[in-house]
């Protein structure tokens, strides 16, 4: 066996290795490999590839100097490492190297984040077609477990919702009930953001997992993270939500009548989105749902379908307002975020804020007599049951 140390190496980012474990676990396709020159051409021809829908081509032409002389050098049958950051993450054996041209280099997956920078989605001018490996398992693992759940609950009935929860609030809350209601099993897919203004990821898979715990029945959701990808981050493109919920079981796709890229017409008094050209080939239903906010008449959340009363009267969930609260330290209001999450953000965010949490909890707060101790989540929750108190107010 030859050490993986002496083979050539081609250098890659994060948001290419986020498509590579996509590519590898079947998630975006049946396909598992790098196209070569002919299947691009054909994919990016038809939009489908094998009889199965593919709006994007595989074509791997990693950019820069260094792994253009690689990719250039390589013979068929040649094995080539793929490192990430300096260590190795996976390998590529060769089998040809071809020349991209216009026809070839449009349409590309590692092109079709349109959330992402310019300079972060740049083609090489040669590419390389073969199979590939990638070593980290974590996202096949996830996989295997969505599997085992449908399996042990018959799920089937399944819905997909793809979410970044950057915060996750109350539309969100109702989104996901809304959804339980009718489907056995509900995937949430976890996505990452390209926003620089950003909760972090794992904050937010902690604040989801910690709702679905407490207040949802568990064994009707899944949670299943896209940590290492942001194709999903900016709803631009919602062929590769639809395709990626089919491939992982899903009859059904939840989506907002505001979602980005959905391009939503109407014909005969019919809705009709881009995702129709695929419709029939996946045999997939699409729940389209309108916006909610929050009506101070109906003093509650509403849909802005059924709610009579004016915009002047809705409260909007603007994911940067309310995180504009939660940076500053400020305890958003209960309609937008339920305390208790609310504060599991707040003591994270902005951990040991307070000298003397200990001291601050027992001049505020009422306590059984005894002593207490208190953290900084302990304090924002105790906080909002004051700002909640109405005999005063």
């Amino acid at each position: 066996m030859i050490s993986s140390r002496k083979n050539k190496t081609i250098a890659i980012s994060t948001e290419a290795f986020g498509t590579l474990e996509l590519i590898k676990n079947n998630i975006i396709s049946n396909f598992s490999s790098f196209m070569d020159y002919d299947q691009i051409k054909a994919t990016n021809k038809y939009g489908f590839f094998e009889s199965e829908p593919m709006p994007y081509s595989f074509g791997f032409a990693p950019f820069g100097d260094e792994n253009q002389a690689v990719v250039k050098s390589l013979k068929q049958g040649e094995r080539v490492n793929l490192s990430l950051k300096g260590e190795i993450i996976g390998h590529v054996v060769a089998d040809k190297i071809f020349k991209l041209d216009k026809q070839t280099s449009e349409k590309n997956i590692f092109l079709a984040n349109e959330s992402t920078s310019v300079h972060q989605m740049r083609l090489g001018e040669y590419a390389l077609s073969g199979e590939f490996e990638i070593y980290d398992q974590e996202l096949k693992k996830t996989k295997q477990r969505l599997q085992k759940v449908i399996k042990e609950t018959g799920a089937k009935r399944i819905t997909a919702l793809f979410l970044t929860a950057d915060p996750f609030n109350r539309a969100h809350e109702r989104l996901v009930r809304m959804t339980i209601d009718k489907t056995d099993l509900v995937i949430v897919f976890l996505v990452r953001t390209t926003q620089d203004n950003h909760i972090n990821y794992d904050l937010r898979k902690e604040v989801l997992e910690y709702f679905n715990q407490n207040y949802l029945p568990s064994n009707r959701i899944f949670i299943f993270p896209l940590r290492n990808t942001t194709l999903f981050s900016s709803h631009k493109n919602p062929t590769l939500e639809y395709i990626t919920a089919h491939h992982l079981g899903a009859d059904k796709l939840v989506i907002g009548q505001n979602h980005t890229g959905i391009g939503m017409f109407f014909d005969q008094n019919e809705a009709h989105t881009i995702l129709d050209k695929y419709k029939d080939a996946l045999k997939m239903d699409i729940i389209i749902l309108p916006e909610l906010v929050y009506c101070n008449k109906c003093k509650t959340l509403v849909s802005t379908k059924t709610c009579p009363h004016g915009a002047h009267h809705h409260i909007k969930y603007h994911p940067d307002t309310i995180k504009t609260l939660l940076f500053q330290g400020i305890l958003p209001p209960a309609i937008l975020i339920r305390p208790d999450i609310s504060a599991l953000i707040l003591s994270q965010i902005l951990p040991d804020r307070f000298k003397d949490i200990q001291k601050l909890c027992d001049d505020l707060f009422p306590n059984s007599g005894l002593l207490e101790k208190r953290s900084d989540r302990d304090f924002y929750e105790e906080l909002m049951k004051l700002y909640q108190t109405s005999s005063m107010t």
